[in-house]
């Protein structure tokens, strides 16, 4: 008989040990999430970049229609995402955060499939307001890798989720660009909605469970303790701020490229130079998160690299707002999704450090909201700015990031990654 050291102590005492002690490391556990996240990313941008194209083949009326529609559609999935975040990571925090990160896969594949039905534009809200109650699979996975990984390795483990998340945002608008001339947009998001049941098989049966309460979660696993007080600190805001910032420019840009794209090549049907655009973007977010953002996000200057990355991705605004040609608009927006992408991860590891290791899901549950409120914020903002000018919307952002950049400068304290 195999004696437990761990099973002889008081329950109190084990919880505390489990607690304190750091996780340890599992390369095929973090590859794994990391692959599902980048494949599942890939699935939705087989067909998320198209959406304001998909809405006029719905019979929106005009550019702008279109673009009022998926606003509508993404600010109903950011409400409901925004109320339920972080009732999740709460969820998570008392059963799991593996179990959230399913749940969130397997529902994405569902929603995704309900999206390839519609005939109308304003049914798009539907899934998507669906989207917002159940999926959100990318915090639920930041949420197990904080668990899951000694502090000292939380940025590298969150860069290598990001970098996978965005190959997959690379090689998704091309395989959907190519879907949708062989097929159509319909068929399109009909064959991507299969994808994330495959890496939700992965997740179940290579990632261990996660420690909830000093305990292995199980599917009927009830702490009797209570959890700690979960204290956002004013640090905790200004990266919350960080993470909507960074979620909100990208749902804008991408929404904006396919009507901006249009007026200056002034052609209807830009699908090729859409997801053209989008692979490129995706290639050099990958490229960012997994060899520029390890050498310019160092411990102890995330702070100086995070307000002069802000600072470029101004500038990035600055040029799609003036650009007359395509391969201006272009060199601005790779400039602004290099900086975003390299961004992201440190935004989540703020996030994380500011957060003690028991109540990461609750944290990571109020970053979806964040990231909702995003969602909503983004394609908001473009649909304005079509209403009004592009080019104008693209300057004003400029200022604004420039504002941002000085209160994190003032305001933002390095992260403490020791681990305990």
């Amino acid at each position: 008989m195999t004696f437990d050291a761990t099973a002889s102590k008081s329950p109190e005492a084990a919880r505390s040990a489990s607690i304190s002690s750091p996780p340890q490391h599992n390369p095929l556990a973090m590859l794994t999430i990391a692959v599902a996240v980048g494949v599942t990313t890939m699935s939705f941008n087989c067909w998320w970049p198209f959406l304001p194209l998909y809405a006029i083949e719905l019979g929106a009326k005009s550019d702008a229609n279109a673009l009022f529609w998926v606003a509508i559609a993404t600010s109903i999935q950011g409400v409901a995402r925004l109320l339920t975040g972080p009732i999740w990571g709460v969820i998570s925090d008392r059963y799991g955060r593996k179990m959230m990160f399913l749940r969130a896969l397997f529902l994405s594949s569902t929603i995704g499939g309900a999206a390839a039905f519609l005939s109308a534009p304003w049914q798009l809200s539907i899934p998507l307001g669906l989207a917002g109650v159940f999926s959100g699979f990318n915090p639920a996975a930041i949420a197990l890798i904080s668990v899951s990984v000694p502090d000292s390795k939380l940025n590298s483990s969150l860069s290598l989720v990001t970098g996978a998340q965005y190959v997959g945002a690379t090689l998704g608008p091309a395989f959907g660009a190519v879907l949708a001339i062989v097929l159509d947009y319909r068929s399109t998001i009909l064959v991507a909605s299969f994808i994330p049941l495959i890496t939700g098989a992965a997740v179940l049966w290579f990632v261990p469970r996660d420690a909830v309460g000093g305990a292995t979660a199980t599917a009927t696993t009830t702490p009797k303790e209570k959890l700690e007080p979960f204290k956002p600190s004013f640090q905790f805001w200004l990266a919350i701020l960080l993470y909507l910032v960074i979620f909100a420019l990208n749902q804008l840009l991408r929404l904006a490229t396919p009507i901006s794209l249009r007026a200056i090549e002034h052609k209807e049907h830009v699908a090729g130079l859409v997801g053209l655009t989008f692979s490129l973007g995706g290639l050099v977010s990958a490229i960012s998160v997994l060899f520029v953002a390890p050498r310019f996000f160092r411990v102890g200057g995330m702070r100086s690299g995070v307000v002069g990355a802000i600072c470029i991705a101004a500038l990035g605004h600055v040029i799609v707002g003036v650009a007359g040609s395509t391969a201006l608009y272009l060199a601005g927006f790779l400039t602004i999704a290099m900086v975003l992408s390299a961004m992201t991860p440190t935004s989540s590891t703020l996030i994380a450090a500011n957060a003690t290791r028991a109540r990461r899901g609750t944290a990571f549950g109020i970053a979806s909201s964040a990231q909702a409120i995003s969602f909503a914020v983004g394609p908001i903002g473009a649909a304005v700015f079509a209403a009004v000018s592009l080019e104008a919307g693209f300057i004003f952002l400029a200022g604004m990031l420039l504002a941002l950049a000085l209160l994190l400068k003032l305001s933002l304290r390095e992260p403490d990654l020791t681990d305990a």
